[in-house]
């Protein structure tokens, strides 16, 4: 009996694993409201040179 709660109670815990919210607000201090973006920002990371070895 208490090895099927403390199974059952490590599941639950692990069913919250990975569930992204559906609306995430900016943080209050930024003024540019482009909240979530992509990383790197593309417009600031330069791009990778094309080196040969």
């Amino acid at each position: 009996m208490k090895i099927t709660v403390i199974s059952l109670c490590m599941a639950m815990l692990l069913t919250g694993c990975g569930v992204k919210p559906s609306h995430v607000d900016p943080p209050a201090s930024v003024k540019k409201d482009t909240f979530p973006q992509t990383y790197p920002d593309p417009s600031t990371d330069p791009a990778p040179k094309n080196s040969t070895p």
